[in-house]
C-alpha cells in the first residue's frame, strides 16, 4: 500500500531540488578597480511540512479515500559581504546594523589577526624575538 503523505512530501522536496545552489549562498565575486574583491554572502532557509488522513470509506473502485496536503517555504536573506583587499586583509561587512556579538567577533577577527601579525613582524624586523 502506497503512503500518500510520503509521496506528497517527496514530490515537494523533489520540486525544490536545484532551487538552492552554492551560488545562492555565496554570490559572484566582484573585483573593484583597486583589486579589492567583494563576495556577497546570503542566508538560505527552507522547510517542508505535510499531513493527511485516510478514511474508512472507499471510492467506487474500492480504494481508501485520502485527504491531505503539503506545503513548502523558502527565504534568501542577504547577510553581508566578504571584503578581501589586495594586501590580503579579509573583513566581513554585515548588512545588519544591529548585528549580534558573534557577528561582531567574526567582523573583527581579521583585523585582530592583522594587528597581531603586525606586532610579530615589527619585532622580527627589529631583530627581537617573538618570545620576549
Amino acid at each position: 500500500m502506497a503512503n500518500p503523505i510520503k509521496d506528497l512530501i517527496e514530490t515537494a522536496i523533489d520540486s525544490m531540488d536545484g532551487l538552492f545552489t552554492a551560488e545562492s549562498i555565496i554570490g559572484d565575486t566582484v573585483t573593484a578597480a583597486d583589486g579589492t574583491m567583494i563576495i556577497p554572502i546570503a542566508r538560505v532557509a527552507f522547510g517542508v511540512g505535510g499531513g493527511g488522513s485516510e478514511f474508512k470509506e472507499t471510492d467506487a473502485a474500492g480504494n481508501n479515500l485520502f485527504g491531505g496536503g503539503v506545503g513548502a517555504g523558502a527565504s534568501i536573506r542577504p547577510e553581508g559581504f566578504l571584503v578581501i583587499t589586495k594586501s590580503g586583509s579579509i573583513r566581513f561587512v554585515s548588512t545588519d546594523e544591529g548585528a549580534g556579538p558573534i557577528e561582531k567577533l567574526i567582523e573583527l577577527a581579521p583585523d585582530m589577526v592583522d594587528r597581531i601579525s603586525g606586532i610579530f613582524n615589527k619585532k622580527k624586523n627589529n631583530g627581537d624575538t617573538a618570545e620576549e
